[in-house]
């Protein structure tokens, strides 16, 4: 629009400058306009005085002597205080508002942005993985516990299971189970404090009282004995008894199977403390039809819940129930046939515990002298670490640990009895952690990702419940999940986990992730924490993994994403996947 204007004062000055060109009458209409007016009002300006006619113009002048004859005009010719400015146009010297000679001289604009065709794939060092055992001391269903019925705790021992020793009439009565008086409140305070239950229900616990339900003791009979303080033998086989006990396991199943508060159940019920024996009154206990009864109906009652019987009795070794030694340490490993390893692999369960869980207590007799300098193996005083390696155990009943002396393990007993702990069952290590990245979207600050990891299974045991491992931003939720499965991961193997990401913000990669390990099984707040730190892991926090992405300039190192200058015709310069400054057309910057 300014070249209009400034050919219109050129034929401003060409009809009124002193160096104009007389019009020639035959060709003026002051009255009715002419050609010259139209082009005005097609132009969309307003006449107000005499147009000049366009032929009166020289169309053959030099456009700098006409430029400066116009000036000259303006000048000389404008009448003094004349606010309105007369004006015509040569069509032949108008330039449109667009057409080729615009586009080619317009400033060409940088392409829109896409993804980025760039990939990359990063590896964290293997010095960035360091074991740490210590880390794993509150992982839930492993180690010592206690019996906070026996009392609380005088001291802060790790522990993530407590034992629950129950009577029968407690949970059961002539109208079936009375869980909701005899059990729900332990479960409850158990939970409160964070913890799994191992439970086991009996019938005669030798020196306490009887704990069969009142309204069978007239129908069953019981044989009494001296042994072990004393007490008295029910009959096991009576039939009333056994529609009882079968019925208690049902209802356990249906109302507890895969109960998070409840970590493992001793089936008990049978023989002296529930241990499936009435030595040396062996002709006291259940027949084989008995045992198998009860055997089978908590295999039907619990598919999720591990549980566990004293030793390979019956048909245990057929059915998915593992085992408790009740002498641990004591009567654990040897040549003696009864001892509870010896005896199990006799049966053909040496192999048992990659199914399912073992557990126990450590003997009474030797959970005060275990962990001192003077401790000396024999017979009935064997290496509890290698009791533990042999058998695969994941927890054990270790009273004294807590509260010996009314104080617990102290001192150097303390920290041995603490490796052990941390010692049973599953421990899970990170070994190797990979990063890919492709399809930078600059404009909406994303890219692909997947993440590998590769985890070792370190411990003795399994972890016997479903496990999976997940990938979270940092300080968030997860951002990604394996479907494999870890419980069926066995000591000494690893597994190698892809975690498809999907498109995620840069802020997820361009920051640490978390490494975390999830189960339907563990209770607000448990976590089942790697045996790995690496750097910015925190001491009982979840391991971290990054790696060192950017772009590094003479100035600084820029995050994936981040802009730095740009290229003609104002293109930005990205930080690309592969440390490569790019535009959005993907042309390298310099």
């Amino acid at each position: 629009m300014h070249v209009a204007r400034f050919m219109i004062l050129m034929l401003v000055v060409a009809g009124c400058g002193q160096n104009s060109v007389a019009p020639t009458p035959t060709d003026t209409n002051t009255d009715e306009g002419g050609p010259a007016v139209d082009a005005l009002q097609d132009q969309g300006l307003a006449v107000d005085s005499p147009i000049v006619d366009s032929g009166a113009l020289q169309p053959d002048a030099p456009p700098e002597d006409t430029a400066t004859d116009t000036v000259d005009a303006v000048e000389e010719d404008t009448p003094s205080g004349d606010t309105e400015a007369v004006e015509t146009i040569d069509a032949s010297f108008v330039e449109p508002d667009s057409g080729p000679e615009d586009t080619a001289d317009a400033v060409e604009e940088c392409a829109p942005c896409v993804p980025s065709a760039a990939s990359a794939q990063f590896s964290m060092e293997p010095d960035a993985f360091a074991v740490t055992p210590n880390r794993t001391r509150h992982n839930p269903l492993k180690g010592f516990m206690t019996s906070y019925i026996w009392g609380s705790p005088a001291n802060d021992f790790p522990d993530s299971m407590e034992f629950l020793y129950l009577p029968m009439a407690d949970v059961w009565g002539p109208d079936g189970e009375t869980f909701s008086s005899g059990l729900e409140p332990l479960l409850e305070a158990a939970a409160s404090r964070g913890h799994h239950v191992v439970l086991r229900v009996y019938i005669d616990y030798p020196a306490k009282a009887y704990g069969l339900p009142p309204y069978l003791t007239d129908a069953v009979s019981c044989q009494p004995y001296t042994d072990h303080g004393g007490g008295c033998s029910p009959d096991y086989d009576h039939p009333l008894l056994v529609e009882a006990m079968v019925g208690l396991l049902t209802a356990l199943g249906a109302h507890y199977d895969g109960d998070p508060r409840l970590g493992a159940l001793q089936i008990g019920l049978l023989g002296y403390w529930g241990e499936w024996h009435t030595h040396p009154n062996t002709d006291s206990f259940a027949s084989n039809y008995t045992q198998t009864a009860i055997l089978n109906a908590a295999h039907t009652a619990f598919s999720i819940t591990q549980i566990q019987v004293r030793r390979p009795a019956a048909n245990s070794l057929d059915l998915r129930i593992g085992f408790h030694d009740d002498s641990f340490a004591f009567s654990t490993l040897g040549d003696t046939p009864w001892f509870f390893l010896p005896s199990l692999v006799s049966a053909g369960g040496g192999e048992r515990w990659e199914e399912v869980m073992i557990g126990g207590e450590l003997r009474p007799e030797l959970q005060s002298i275990c962990f001192q300098d003077d401790y000396t193996l024999g017979t009935n005083a064997q290496d509890i670490t290698l009791c533990i390696e042999q058998t695969h155990a994941s927890y054990l009943l270790n009273y004294k640990a807590f509260n010996e002396a009314g104080v617990g393990y102290q001192g150097i007993e303390r920290l041995r009895a603490e490796e052990a702990a941390i010692h049973m069952g599953y421990q899970f290590e990170l070994n190797a952690a990979s990063l890919k990245l492709w399809g930078l979207d600059h404009d909406d600050e994303t890219v692909e990702a997947e993440v590998t990891l590769t985890l070792a299974q370190s411990g003795v045991a399994p972890f016997y419940y479903d496990l999976h491992a997940a990938v979270h931003a940092e300080g968030s939720g997860p951002v990604g999940t394996s479907t494999e499965n870890l419980k069926t991961l066995l000591p000494g193997s690893t597994k190698d986990l892809t975690f498809s990401l999907g498109r995620v913000p840069l802020a997820v990669v361009n920051n640490p992730m978390e490494v975390h390990l999830t189960a339907p099984i563990l209770q607000p707040g448990q976590r089942v924490l790697l045996a790995t730190h690496t750097p910015g892991t925190e001491e009982d926090g979840p391991t971290h993994i990054g790696w060192e992405l950017g772009c590094n300039t003479a100035e600084e190192t820029l995050p994936i994403g981040a802009q730095s200058g740009a290229m003609e015709p104002g293109c930005p310069c990205i930080c690309d996947v592969d440390g490569v400054l790019r535009t959005c057309d993907g042309s390298v910057c310099p």
